[in-house]
C-alpha cells in the first residue's frame, strides 16, 4: 500500500475571476499566492496534487468535475480536496459551493475535506488534515 497523499484543489478560474469580479478583487496577485502555494505542496514528499479551475457559467461544469473525482489519483480516491477561497469566501459562489461539497460527498465519500485561508493553498491547510508531511529542510 502507498504512503502517498493525493490532494485535489477545486478553484475558481483566475480569468473568470477577473472577467467577473476583477473590480473586487487583485486577481494578479491572488493568482501569484495560489500559483505558490501549489507549487510548495508539489516539493513535499509523499504528496501528490492536481488542480480543477472552475468556471461557474461552463456548461458541463459539474460532469467535468464528477469525472475529476471519480478518476481520482493514480485510480485511487483523492485522499484530500481543497475548496479554494474563491468559491468559499465570496456570497455570490454560495450556490457552487454548496453543490460542490454534496458532489463531493456524494462521488468522493472517503476524501477529506481541507479549506484553505484567504491568502492561497499554503501546506499548513495540508498539514492540519495530514501532519505526518512535512516541507523538505
Amino acid at each position: 500500500m502507498s504512503d502517498t497523499i493525493s490532494i485535489l484543489t477545486i478553484g475558481l478560474d483566475f480569468d473568470w475571476t477577473q472577467a467577473h469580479r476583477g473590480d473586487k478583487f487583485d486577481v494578479p496577485k491572488i493568482r501569484a499566492e495560489v500559483l505558490k502555494g501549489l507549487d510548495d505542496l508539489k516539493a513535499v514528499p509523499g504528496l501528490e496534487s492536481d488542480v480543477y479551475y472552475a468556471v461557474p457559467d461552463k456548461e458541463h461544469l459539474f460532469d467535468e468535475i464528477t469525472a475529476k473525482l471519480r478518476e481520482g489519483h493514480g485510480g485511487k480516491p483523492w485522499s484530500g480536496i481543497i475548496i479554494g477561497w474563491g468559491v468559499r469566501g465570496v456570497p455570490e459562489s454560495t450556490p457552487l459551493f454548496e453543490a460542490l461539497v454534496n458532489l463531493i460527498k456524494e462521488t468522493s465519500p472517503t476524501s477529506k475535506f481541507l479549506f484553505s485561508g484567504d491568502r492561497g493553498i499554503k501546506l499548513d491547510t495540508v498539514e492540519r488534515n495530514f501532519p505526518h508531511l512535512k516541507m523538505p529542510a
